[in-house]
């Protein structure tokens, strides 16, 4: 029963399941200490004693040799432990901004990620976002799961310690945002945007990211209070988008890192 959790990981919608799947030793020990709802933890005989330690009779800690791992899996797998957890449900971004009356007051900082597609790309968004002082990430209907299996590999357990929020009505969250004191400033490297060392940050920003070939989608487009441009070289005419997030975010945060 328990390694049922566990079979033919490539052809399962884990989402709708409401199960995510941590992969490799660093990402199975960062989410045990997170304090997600763990279900169990599978593992190759060396690692046995120090998960079952870890685990503190939490959850389960399952044996089976790596072979056994991979056809369990339903592909070559290596890094020797695999672990199951519930999916934590991401609160409303409107249920975030009207907490406790919740007016933005300091400098906070919410990314936003309305349709981004790609898991790699997101999972480091979500990295960039826990190491640079992001304080929430929102993701919208259309953007990919960031607590897919790529994308949790990806972020090398940040997404365990970063807030996720889910977008709603996105024309009506625009204007939640704006009316809760956020600042909205769209990433783009469109000639008429403002230069990211030209720009003064003041007050509560949210960061949102389009895809690199489409850019910002709408409402997000037209409703940004302003667009940054990141200056690059002639030639150059865009960043992968979690190269653009990692350097906004830096500059956005630097002196309350």
């Amino acid at each position: 029963m328990e390694l049922g959790l566990y079979r033919d990981l490539r052809d399962r919608d884990l989402r709708r399941e409401g199960l995510l799947i941590a992969e490799g030793r660093w990402l199975v020990e960062r989410l045990l200490a997170s304090g997600w709802e763990v279900l169990s933890v599978l593992c190759a005989p060396r690692f046995a004693e120090h998960f079952r330690r870890l685990a503190a009779e939490r959850c389960p800690v399952l044996s089976a040799a790596e072979e056994e791992l991979a056809r369990t899996a339903g592909f070559p797998f290596h890094r020797g432990v695999l672990a199951a957890a519930r999916r934590p449900v991401f609160p409303s971004l409107s249920s975030w901004l009207a907490a406790a009356g919740r007016l933005a007051r300091g400098p906070e900082t919410l990314v936003i990620c309305p349709r981004l597609t790609g898991e790699y790309n997101l999972g480091s968004v979500v990295r960039s976002c826990a190491a640079l002082g992001a304080d929430a990430l929102a993701v919208g209907r259309s953007c990919c799961d960031p607590l897919s299996r790529r994308a949790l590999k990806v972020s090398m357990g940040a997404a365990f310690r970063l807030p996720f929020l889910r977008l709603e009505e996105e024309s009506a969250d625009l204007e939640r945002l704006r009316a809760a004191g956020f600042r909205l400033a769209g990433a783009s490297p469109a000639p008429q945007a403002v230069p990211l060392a030209a720009w003064r940050r003041e007050g509560p920003v949210a960061l949102v990211l389009g895809e690199e070939a489409e850019g910002l989608p709408e409402p997000w487009a037209g409703g940004c209070d302003l667009l940054l441009r990141i200056p690059m070289r002639a030639g150059a005419d865009s960043l992968n988008v979690s190269v653009a997030a990692g350097i906004l975010l830096y500059t956005m945060n630097e002196s309350g890192l």
